[in-house]
C-alpha cells in the first residue's frame, strides 16, 4: 500500500510560511464562512419577514442567483409571494408577482412542490405569456421548505441566466433547511384544542375575545411614498426669458460659487448690445456738433441741452443692454452640488424669467419628502414619528420626525391628491444620497385596533349614508 505524498513545491511552500503569521482564507473557506453567517443570521431573525428578506436578498451571494422569489404554500392551491430580490413591498396585482404564482400553482398541479427541480423556461407556463417571452432570467430551481414531516410549507424559486450545476443546487438546499428550521421556529405553532369547552362556549369566547380585541389600544399608522430630498436647497432660475443653449454642470456634479451652470442663447441681446453701443457713438457725435455750434448761436446752446439728454439715454440703453446680456450667463451662488433631471430635457427649452431649472443642495443636508394620500392623512401629527425603508437598503429602516405637511392637498406624481409632508432623520447615521426613494411608514396618534381596521370601511359608509 502506497501512502500519497505532497508534493515537493507544497511542502516548501509551507516550510518557507512564518510561524504564526495568519494566512488569507481560501475561496472555499470563505464561502464556508458566509454560509454558516447567513445560517446564524437566518436562526437569529426577529419576525418572518426578516426572514424572508434574508432569503430573498443573502441566498444570491452563494449560489450567483439573480432573482429569487419566496413562496409561502401553507395555504393549498393558494401560493403568495412574500419576498423579491431587491423589493421591499410586494404588489400582488402586478403582472411579475401574478404571473410567477400561476407558475407554482401549475406546477404544485403538474407534480407537486415537495422535490428539488430545475427548469428552464417556457417550462410550467404558456410559451405565448409574458413571463416565457420577456423575463430575462430563465434557468430557475424550486427549493423547497419542508417541515418534520416532510411536507412543504413555504419555497425559494431561485432564477439565473445560465445553467444550474450541481454545487450550486447542494448549497441552495442546505440554505433551505436553514431557513425551514428557522421559518417553523417563528411560526410557533403548539398544540392546542378546547376539548373541554362545548361549541356554543367556545364560540362565546371566541366572540367575546374578537370584540375585545378591537378595544386594543395601537398608533394609526399609514404607508406612503417617500424620496430624498435636498433640505435646503438654492433654487436657480431663469434671470430673463431666453432659451437654453448649454449645460455646463453634469447632474449631481460638484459646483463651487461663481461656477458656471448654464448659458441662454445671446444672440438677440449681443446684436442690441452692438446698436446701443452704435447708438451712443451717434449720440455723442451730435453732442460734439451742437457744443460747437452752441458756442455761437443761441439755438446751439438749446440744441446742446438735447444732445447731451440724447446721450444720457443712449447710454442707458447701452448699460441695459450689457446687462440683459451678462445675464445669460447662470452662475452658482454657493457651493455644493448641481440637481436636475437630465442635461438634454433642458438644451433647446424656452425659458420665462423665474423659472426653475435646477437647484443647488448640499449633500450632507437632506431630508424626506412623503407624498401621504389623502385617505391616510389621519396618521399626519406635528413632529409624528416616522420610519423610512429605502428601496437600495429595506433591511435597516431609518426613524425620523415630520418637520412640516401641506396643509392642502395637491396633484402627486400619479395625479392623486396627496399631502406632501417633510421629515428628517434623527440620530447621526451618514445622511443617503440625494433622489434616493422608499416607503415611509407615519405613526399618529393612539386610537383602537376596531378603528384601524375598519376605518376606510366606516369613511365610506359615512359617505354613502350621509351620517
Amino acid at each position: 500500500m502506497q501512502i500519497a505524498r505532497p508534493p515537493i513545491s507544497a511542502v516548501q511552500s509551507r516550510l518557507q510560511a512564518a510561524p504564526g503569521q495568519p494566512q488569507p482564507p481560501t475561496p472555499e473557506q470563505a464561502a464556508l464562512a458566509l454560509l454558516l453567517r447567513i445560517e446564524q443570521s437566518a436562526r437569529k431573525a426577529a419576525t418572518r419577514a426578516d426572514l424572508q428578506q434574508l432569503a430573498a436578498n443573502e441566498t444570491r451571494k452563494l449560489n450567483r442567483a439573480r432573482q429569487i422569489f419566496v413562496v409561502d404554500i401553507e395555504r393549498p392551491r393558494r401560493p403568495r409571494i412574500v419576498a423579491v430580490s431587491g423589493v421591499s413591498t410586494i404588489d400582488e396585482t402586478s403582472t411579475l408577482i401574478v404571473a410567477v404564482s400561476a407558475l407554482v400553482l401549475r406546477m404544485d398541479r403538474e407534480r407537486g412542490l415537495r422535490a428539488t427541480v430545475d427548469f428552464t423556461l417556457p417550462a410550467y407556463v404558456e410559451a405565448a405569456s409574458d413571463l416565457a417571452t420577456s423575463y430575462p432570467f430563465r434557468e430557475m430551481l424550486w427549493v423547497p421548505l419542508l417541515d418534520r414531516a416532510g411536507k412543504a410549507f413555504a419555497g425559494l424559486l431561485i432564477t439565473r441566466d445560465v445553467v444550474w450545476g450541481e454545487a450550486d443546487i447542494a448549497i441552495s438546499v442546505r440554505l433551505s433547511e436553514a431557513y425551514a428550521h428557522a421559518w417553523r421556529a417563528l411560526t410557533g405553532k403548539q398544540p392546542f384544542t378546547l376539548r373541554g369547552l362545548r361549541p356554543r362556549v367556545l364560540a362565546s369566547v371566541l366572540a367575546i375575545g374578537a370584540i375585545g380585541a378591537l378595544a386594543l389600544p395601537l398608533p394609526m399608522t399609514a404607508l406612503a411614498p417617500a424620496e430624498v430630498v435636498a433640505a435646503d436647497p438654492m433654487i436657480v432660475s431663469a434671470p430673463i426669458d431666453g432659451v437654453i443653449d448649454r449645460i455646463d454642470v453634469d447632474p449631481g456634479q460638484p459646483v463651487k460659487v461663481g461656477d458656471v451652470l448654464m448659458r441662454l442663447s445671446d444672440t438677440t441681446l449681443r446684436n442690441k448690445v452692438e446698436i446701443a453701443r452704435r447708438d451712443v457713438a451717434v449720440a455723442e457725435a451730435r453732442g460734439k456738433q451742437a457744443s460747437i455750434l452752441a458756442m455761437s448761436d443761441a439755438r446751439g446752446r438749446h440744441d446742446l441741452g438735447i444732445a447731451e439728454a440724447d446721450l444720457e439715454l443712449k447710454r442707458a440703453e447701452l448699460a441695459f443692454a450689457a446687462d440683459m446680456l451678462s445675464r445669460t450667463i447662470i452662475k452658482a451662488g454657493r457651493a455644493g452640488i448641481a440637481a436636475y433631471p437630465d442635461r438634454k430635457s433642458l438644451i433647446g427649452r424656452p425659458v420665462a424669467t423665474g423659472e426653475r431649472v435646477m437647484e443647488i443642495a448640499e449633500p450632507t443636508a437632506v431630508e424626506v419628502r412623503i407624498d401621504v394620500a389623502v385617505p391616510d392623512a389621519i396618521a399626519l401629527v406635528a413632529n409624528g414619528r416616522v420610519k423610512l425603508f429605502l428601496d437600495v437598503d429595506p433591511l435597516n429602516p431609518r426613524d425620523g420626525r415630520i418637520v412640516r405637511a401641506d396643509y392642502k392637498a395637491r396633484p402627486g406624481d400619479n395625479d392623486i391628491l396627496v399631502f406632501k409632508s417633510f421629515a428628517r432623520f434623527d440620530g447621526t447615521e451618514p445622511a443617503p444620497r440625494i433622489g434616493l426613494r422608499g416607503t415611509a411608514q407615519l405613526y399618529g396618534e393612539q386610537t383602537y385596533l376596531g378603528v384601524f381596521l375598519f376605518r376606510r370601511p366606516l369613511a365610506s359608509a359615512r359617505q354613502y349614508l350621509g351620517l
